[in-house]
């Protein structure tokens, strides 16, 4: 199956009902939301942190970049993917 991955320009917020979440008992953070529970690793966490529903996924990847010291086109796509499995999932929405 070929997805189409979100557009740079996007504006990913998420769904209704969904928040980004520490959860102390699996010390580590996770997406709830309607009967849903998604464990992160850091790099879901790093890039869920970011998601405020005002700022495209260009300007998100930009700030991943400077907070991490990498170059924005190394992680663009690996940013766009998990965005985009993200709205698969129905925790995010563009």
């Amino acid at each position: 199956m070929n997805v189409e991955l979100i557009s740079s320009s996007a504006v990913p917020k998420y769904e209704r009902g969904v928040r980004l979440k520490h959860d102390r008992v699996r010390e580590r953070h996770v997406v709830l939301g309607p009967e849903m529970l998604i464990e992160l690793n850091q790099t879901g966490t790093a890039i869920m942190s970011e998601i405020d529903g005002q700022s495209n996924l260009s300007e998100i990847v930009h700030r991943l970049a400077e907070r991490f010291e990498v170059n924005p086109q190394d992680i663009n796509q690996d940013v766009s993917e998990f965005c985009t499995t993200m709205v698969m999932r129905r925790v995010l929405q563009t």
